[in-house]
């Protein structure tokens, strides 16, 4: 796409507040593998059920040197991986608004590295962790964390977790209260939604809420999702090519 519609183009001068939510398939420009969508981890449907039982909470109680193999499997992919231009977009859409809020799936931490401040991690980010006996957090380095073979130790002797969401987990209850003030208490002026299929409520539920309270909502994705049909806008292409796009359209502060 190389221009906008007029009639979004029109909208988004209006735009003083932004809530943006991303998914993996902003990452994807950055060589990160998605998990839906083509191309992306569930394309060979066995693999993709390996890698997310391990990656449960349950696999992790019980197994936790496969969880973290999986993890690692996960950051070696990712390992060289930098902000693309999607992630900068953002990070200028942020810049004009007078108030932003970034809700993200990706555990990736690309946003932050872009520059984005306003972030609710959901997920969190897969290089954090926490020790599972005493509570003690940590970080590992990129290129720690894609080496791990078996899951690390704390000086107490307890089992390290990635302090991530893990599939079968409950999100963290500040960040949900976070992102319910953020979307539900004063819906932005624009809901931008990029790079996810959007098949939790979590990131259907701002969107919704959005367009009951008459706000812009937009949607960039190559693909359609089960957002397509709700948002205002339905944008195909990557989140590279069309946010810079929308940032450009924002007014100035």
């Amino acid at each position: 796409m190389s221009a906008l519609p007029g009639a979004l183009r029109e909208r988004l001068a209006e735009v003083r507040t932004v809530g943006a939510i991303t998914g993996a398939g902003v990452s994807a420009e950055s060589g990160i593998q998605t998990y839906r969508g083509r191309g992306g981890l569930y394309d060979d449907p066995d693999e993709g059920d390996r890698v997310v039982e391990a990656l449960t909470g349950t696999t992790l109680l019980r197994d936790p040197d496969r969880t973290w193999r999986a993890v690692a499997g996960l950051a070696r992919q990712s390992l060289h991986a930098r902000p693309n231009p999607g992630h900068a977009a953002l990070v200028e859409i942020e810049r004009r608004a007078e108030r932003f809020v970034l809700l993200t799936q990706n555990v990736d931490g690309l946003h932050q590295a872009a520059g984005s401040r306003e972030v609710i991690d959901i997920h969190g980010h897969v290089r954090d962790t926490v020790c599972i006996a005493c509570g003690a957090r940590g970080a590992l380095s990129p290129e720690a964390l894609a080496a791990v073979e078996a899951a690390p130790r704390c000086a107490c002797g307890g089992i390290v977790r990635p302090d991530v969401v893990l599939f079968g987990e409950m999100l963290p209850v500040a960040k949900v209260e976070r992102m319910r003030r953020a979307f539900a208490d004063a819906p932005p002026d624009l809901v931008l939604v990029a790079g996810t299929t959007a098949l939790f409520p979590y990131i259907q539920g701002p969107v919704l809420i959005a367009r009951r309270a008459g706000r812009l909502t937009v949607e960039v994705s190559p693909e359609p999702t089960v957002l397509s049909e709700v948002v205002d806008f339905s944008l195909r292409g990557t989140a590279g090519a069309i946010l810079p796009l929308v940032a450009d359209a924002l007014p100035q502060r």
